[in-house]
């Protein structure tokens, strides 16, 4: 075999070795990053029966990746990101992620987090940050847009909604305590009354 063959031949062999190699590290990249989370996502509920319907972490995924894009401004994909990487960690009352060992979140202390994060400031807790924002028709929410359970007098609990998963109207948001931060569909609550949408003052 002349030289410049054997030269092509190792070239050829070093580019699939390497074509191997990079499919087999994004593979690993793709399974660190859903599998740890499979176990915290809570199965959606698609139907007033409650039947739960369970979605693989590439649904999931999608859901997150279609959320951020869809957002209607920078400031609620950065909202989303945040709060999306907050998934798993559990339920304080009280919590901001900051003022706890566990750097766990009640309902408000996410969102008011999560817009921070994003430069936008939000009052503190669910009635307050509901009177604060840009009322949203609930027929026509977008990605990062607040969600509002209870009544406008006191709204108890208050979640980020990202989108629709498989048809089902699905929000992120730290539910009670023994639980952690996961998405939820929208309606599960029963009692959705409002949404709004957190706007920079600047």
């Amino acid at each position: 075999m002349t030289a410049p063959a054997r030269l092509a031949a190792a070239t050829a062999a070093a580019f699939t070795l390497l074509i191997v190699l990079i499919s087999a590290a994004a593979a690993a990249v793709t399974s660190a990053i859903t599998s740890p989370l499979t176990s915290v996502w809570h199965a959606v509920s698609g139907d007033p029966e409650r039947v739960q319907t369970s979605f693989s972490a590439a649904d999931y995924v999608q859901l997150i990746a279609t959320a951020e894009h869809a957002a209607p401004s920078p400031q609620a994909a950065a909202a989303i990101a945040f709060a999306v990487a907050q998934i798993g960690r559990p339920y304080v009352w009280g919590g901001t992620g900051v003022n706890n060992a566990a750097a766990g979140y009640d309902c408000s202390g996410l969102t008011q987090a999560a817009y921070k994060y994003a430069g936008v400031d939000i009052p503190r807790v669910a009635t307050a940050q509901y009177r604060a924002g840009v009322k949203v028709e609930l027929r026509s929410l977008r990605s990062g847009d607040l969600a509002f359970y209870g009544n406008p007098g006191f709204a108890h609990h208050v979640a980020i909604y990202l989108g629709t998963l498989r048809g089902v109207p699905t929000a992120l948001d730290a539910p009670r305590p023994g639980a952690v931060v996961r998405l939820d569909p929208l309606l599960a609550g029963g009692d959705l009354f409002a949404a709004t949408r957190p706007v920079s003052a600047r």
